[in-house]
């Protein structure tokens, strides 16, 4: 019988008892702890698997052998003596301000206080004494006390866009931040995660020695799953997927890789598959944009809604974004920069990296986080509701497959009306990134810039009745980019693949205060 899937279970003490399948990440955990290191800081997108984590580390610290009866920590020399443990999860205090900051940590000091049955009483209005007068008694308990911080950052982002209640929240916390670092010779570990990754010199500058391991190759595969494990500890129920449903086991497992695979936490390191999404996808037998489902980050969408932000036209095609090693973990609010906040959210991943330049190339890592994020992309910049989007996008799909050209073409243009005037850009490039974000929202197999021996493509369309051969220009005419479709024979390649092909030219035209899209098109006859 197969073990239950941990669909919704990030208690490790739970799953360990009642029979949850639980990957393996106790080899690079007993790594962390005795590698000499005393502050980490690890940042990974919602739902990623770091409260897993986090109580996978509690139970670690607190001498709990028993639960890793067969894992890979029960194989070392280490040593299990139990420490003090302090857990805080900051999204479950109802932290919203100042003051209930203060109220939220002194309510779960006291949960503490109560589980090791201190004989200690607390100052309620200072939260940074609290936790000073708890470690003390831990320290003198044990000998050896912890602190595991979880979500370090949701209040703040909770509060992003009210900039002066979220800064009275984060310097509430770099205060508590310098307490622990004033406790160090008491406390032997310490363990904070979060979304986003505050400026060192900023947040977290309390933590003199703070260990950021968010793009380390070594811890790169800490959270999420790899390949390897996927064929390890799911193959079982890939096999059940495929036996209830008549799917052949070999696509299911491409489609897996293709639709929740693809993140890159480092410049050397696999690629990691979204653990939430591919738990669901296996308990559910079906493929769904999950994580996307489960939660949008509002501050993201309301980030990129921002007026100075229309400017941006890469917004576009966030594919072409380039970012230096530092700013990538860098965050602070009220400034934020938008390829580090797309990262830090799991929206973009690491796509390679330019030693010469020390640079990254972004870019989406999968199927499920590209659709979700081209659909809301497409939502801001027309002023069209999400919803209203999918439905569009439907239609257009339905049209451009049933040869429909003159319906899918009123589709494009209500489409690209709801764009206000002011962002329509004087750049071909705009208007090319646009129509391949429409593509990619109805779930159109297309490829942009597809080269070929006479010239490079602007954007190839293959449904399953039809291929579109499209070229696309700004200010001339659409027979002018119908006649380079034909001139450099860029039908050529689609030839052999036995579907009609239609040659498409676009022109979009911008003058003071108007907007027009026209097209023309011709059916290539194939050859007899």
């Amino acid at each position: 019988m197969l073990q239950k899937l941990p669909v919704s279970v990030s208690d490790f003490h739970t799953l360990r008892l009642e029979d949850y399948l639980y990957i393996d990440k106790t080899n690079l955990i007993h790594q962390l702890i005795t590698s000499g290191e005393k502050y980490y800081f690890l940042a990974r997108p919602r739902r990623f698997g770091k409260s897993l984590l986090v109580s996978t580390l509690q139970e670690v610290l607190a001498g709990n052998r028993t639960l890793f009866t067969d894992l890979a920590i029960a194989q070392t020399d280490y040593d299990w003596q139990p420490h003090g443990v302090i857990k805080l999860d900051l999204s479950m205090l109802g932290i919203t301000d100042a003051v209930s900051l203060k109220s939220g940590i002194s309510v779960a000091l006291t949960k503490i206080i109560d589980k090791y049955q201190l004989k200690i009483t607390l100052d309620f209005s200072n939260p940074s004494l609290a936790l000073q007068e708890v470690v003390y008694a831990l320290h003198e308990k044990f000998g050896r006390v912890a602190i595991l911080i979880d979500e370090y950052d949701s209040p703040i982002l909770h509060a992003i866009d009210h900039i002066k209640q979220a800064a009275e929240i984060r310097d509430g916390l770099q205060f508590i931040f310098r307490t622990i670092n004033g406790l160090g010779p008491l406390v032997n570990f310490i363990f904070i995660t979060g979304v986003t990754s505050f400026s060192k010199a900023g947040l977290f500058s309390g933590l003199n020695n703070l260990y950021v391991i968010t793009l380390n190759s070594k811890y790169g595969a800490i959270c999420g799953y790899t390949d390897a494990e996927v064929d390890h500890y799911f193959a079982p129920y890939l096999a059940d997927w495929s036996q209830k449903t008549k799917r052949n086991i070999t696509e299911l497992r491409a489609q897996l890789r293709d639709w929740y695979d693809g993140y890159y936490f480092g410049k050397n390191t696999p690629a990691i598959y979204n653990p939430f999404s591919m738990t669901n996808a296996m308990h559910q037998q079906e493929f769904q944009n999950f994580w996307i489902q489960s939660g949008t980050p509002t501050f993201l969408i309301n980030e990129l809604k921002k007026e100075h932000r229309n400017s941006e036209y890469q917004l576009l095609n966030p594919e072409k974004f380039t970012i230096t090693n530092n700013a990538l973990g860098a965050f602070d609010i009220g400034m934020v920069s938008l390829p580090a906040l797309m990262f830090q959210t799991g929206y973009l991943t690491i796509a390679n990296y330019n030693p010469q330049r020390d640079v990254y190339h972004l870019g989406y890592p999968n199927h499920e986080v590209r659709t979700a994020a081209q659909n809301y992309l497409l939502a801001i910049f027309t002023n069209i509701d999400a919803t209203e989007i999918e439905n569009i996008a439907e239609q257009l799909w339905a049209a451009w497959n049933d040869s429909c050209i003159d319906t899918a073409m009123m589709l494009l243009r209500t489409l690209f009306a709801k764009v206000p005037y002011p962002l329509h850009i004087k750049l071909e490039s705009f208007y090319h990134s646009l129509f391949q974000m429409i593509c990619t929202t109805a779930n159109i197999k297309s490829q942009s810039e597809y080269n070929t021996s006479h010239g490079s493509i602007d954007t190839v369309m293959d449904l399953p009745k039809v291929i579109y051969i499209v070229e696309i220009k700004f200010n001339e005419t659409a027979q002018v980019a119908l006649e380079q479709i034909k001139a450099k024979r860029y039908y050529e390649p689609f030839v052999g693949l036995g579907k009609p092909i239609i040659l498409l030219g676009l022109n979009f035209s911008k003058t003071t205060g108007n907007f027009v899209l026209t097209h023309t098109y011709q059916s290539f006859d194939l050859p007899k």
